[in-house]
């Protein structure tokens, strides 16, 4: 569960432009001081950064979900041979191009289609 910030909004936006300004951290840990304790390195760098996103001087991504990419169906003929649609399109194979299909290595089972020279 999320705590409650010791830094107001107000104090955050003070932070950003005591950082503008040029102010070292350690001074502006000692003058956003709470309870009279001195601010933490590593709250003065997530204060910082909540400073950056509320001003939009940075963006904080939400969770990115990826889609999952379709994969491309092909289909094998009666007599073996492999219909690619789209071939020429993702190698750049030209028409009349020869290649020739090689068993996979080790412990790989990716075939692999080699251009004929």
């Amino acid at each position: 569960m999320a705590r409650k910030s010791k830094w107001s909004p107000e104090d955050r936006k003070k932070l950003l432009k005591m950082v503008g300004d040029g102010v070292s951290e350690q001074e502006i840990r000692e003058k956003l001081a709470f309870k009279n304790k001195a601010m933490t390195s590593v709250e003065f760098a997530q204060q910082l950064k909540m400073a950056m996103v509320e001003s939009g001087k940075i963006k904080q991504e939400t969770t990115s979900v990826k889609q999952a990419a379709k994969p491309e169906v092909y289909k094998v003929t009666s007599t073996g041979r492999l219909t690619v649609t789209d071939f020429g399109d993702k190698t750049g194979a030209k028409a009349g191009a020869k290649f020739t299909l090689e068993k996979p290595r080790g412990r790989s089972k990716a075939w692999r289609l080699v251009p004929v020279d």
